[in-house]
């Protein structure tokens, strides 16, 4: 997996470890999430079906527009997690925490382990339902603070082992910080 990050890579640089998120809790999370809002798209389309303006008849067949609609546009919202799942992958090198991403491209996003000021564990009701073990690690730095949630810009999601991935790449950082000052 470490040749998915090769040809970002500094010509000194090595990718010490490579995260998947856990393929069942980026689904449930992505249904989830999509049926939240998708869920109010399906309710008002069909009270417009029951509820016609004053004056007009409308035959309750066409209750069926909406929900199909509602049924294509969240299996097109599943296939984009699908494909969103094959691209995305997390590492951690000896420079830099690395987030690969992208539904019909791939896009790499980078944070240098010199700027992380903060890392935070976040733990959702989701991820405790699921009893998998996992969790989302955020990693902050003076220019992409950590906000609440643990939201940010550079964000490994749906990781298994948030607490131990979280220790050991913070050992991490602590040593290459301590390397930087040394020099």
């Amino acid at each position: 997996m470490e040749n998915l990050f090769s040809h970002i890579l500094d010509d000194d640089e090595k990718i010490i470890k490579v995260f998947k998120p856990n393929k069942g809790k980026l689904f449930l999370s992505s249904i989830v999430l999509n049926f939240m809002w998708s869920f109010w798209f399906l309710m008002f389309g069909i009270i417009a079906v029951l509820v016609p303006e004053e004056g007009m008849t409308i035959n309750k067949i066409y209750v069926l527009i909406p929900i199909g609609l509602y049924v294509v546009i969240f299996a097109f919202l599943m296939l984009f997690t699908a494909l969103h799942y094959k691209n995305v992958y997390y590492a951690y090198s000896n420079k830099r925490v690395i987030i690969r991403s992208g539904i019909f491209g791939v896009d790499y996003k980078s944070l240098d382990m010199s700027m992380i000021g903060a890392i935070d564990v976040y733990v959702s009701l989701l991820d405790k339902i699921m009893k998998k073990n996992t969790g989302s690690l955020s990693f902050g730095s003076a220019a992409s603070p950590v906000g609440g949630s643990g939201a940010s810009g550079y964000r490994f999601n749906h990781v298994l082992m948030p607490y131990e991935t979280c220790k050991e790449i913070k050992s991490y950082i602590d040593a290459y910080k301590k390397q930087l000052k040394d020099k």
